[in-house]
């Protein structure tokens, strides 16, 4: 590598952990809430446990670290890794489960309750 790629690689990691850091200090002090991050509205606007939401997020989180790791472990490739197929398949139906039920609770049911 050249030097201005070898800068262009410091740049970037020193940018997106910068990033990562703000983000992770602004979580920890308490500027950024998670509380309900796992929650739906139930009967009454009380919040419930969404197993939707905490599927689409482990399933995210593995894909994006399984990803991280295939670029950690080869870091000298001339491209980034390559996503399978199945994967790309898998997660886009994750989330294609979540918001279809995101748009049932907030479209078909209400109009099921208040037929006109």
């Amino acid at each position: 590598m050249n030097l201005i790629s070898r800068l262009a690689v410091i740049e970037c990691s020193v940018l997106v952990g910068g990033f990562f850091g703000i983000v992770l200090y602004r979580i920890v002090d308490g500027d950024i809430s998670l509380a309900g991050l796992l929650d739906t509205k139930g009967p009454g606007n009380r919040p419930n446990r969404s197993p939707a939401r905490l599927q689409l997020l482990i399933f995210t989180i593995v894909v994006a670290a399984n990803y991280l790791h295939s670029v950690i472990v080869d870091p000298r490739r001339d491209s980034l890794p390559a996503i399978p197929l199945s994967v790309i398949v898998a997660l886009g139906g994750s989330h294609a489960v979540y918001l279809g039920g995101k748009a049932v609770s907030a479209y078909i049911q209400p109009l099921l309750k208040n037929p006109r």
